[in-house]
């Protein structure tokens, strides 16, 4: 007998996935409707099963790839910290200021929820953070709550991605050059 319930403690901590079946497998009559359960609206039960789903998206984070910086000197004091279709205008502003001789370096967060594991650590190195979005802050305000550093948001509502000359002028302005 399939029961759908069941979880599988060998694939997965905490205490593991619930099984998947084929749809349209004869065992999965059970979920269509063959057998009846009845859901629990026991307090401590849904506080358990809160838990049970955070620490299932935590434990994603160890299959998530380790957030690469590009920081060609290594010394930077200005991260800039992409996502989404920030990237392309991200990565040409850093490579123009590093053109002037200036310094900043770009990491760009392909996962969200759950960060890389070293998303924190990386944070920590850089004294100044700047967070472009094409939106009302919402990346840089996580940031901040989450790794408690100081991530400056470049907010961008228009409905059109950022422009390089964008990029470029925030950080010529933060890095105290001229623009």
């Amino acid at each position: 007998m399939f029961w759908p319930y069941i979880r599988d403690a060998e694939t997965s901590p905490v205490p593991g996935p619930r099984r998947a079946s084929r749809p349209g497998a004869p065992h999965r009559r059970a979920r269509e409707g063959r057998r009846q359960w009845n859901v629990s609206y026991d307090g401590v039960n849904h506080e358990r099963m809160v838990h049970l789903r955070h620490d299932k998206i935590a434990g994603i984070a160890k299959d998530i790839p380790l957030l690469e910086v590009n920081d060609e000197t290594g010394d930077a004091q200005l991260l800039l910290v992409s996502w989404g279709s920030t990237y392309a205008a991200v990565a040409a502003g850093v490579k123009r200021i590093r053109a002037r001789g200036m310094k900043a370096a770009h990491a760009h967060l392909r996962y969200l929820n759950p960060f890389p594991s070293n998303l924190g650590e990386v944070l920590g190195r850089y004294s100044q953070i700047l967070v472009p979005e094409v939106n009302m802050g919402q990346l840089s305000r996580i940031l901040r709550s989450e790794f408690l550093v100081d991530a400056q948001s470049l907010s961008k509502m228009q409905g059109v991605p950022f422009r390089v000359m964008e990029i470029e002028a925030a950080i010529t302005t933060i890095l105290g050059g001229k623009s």
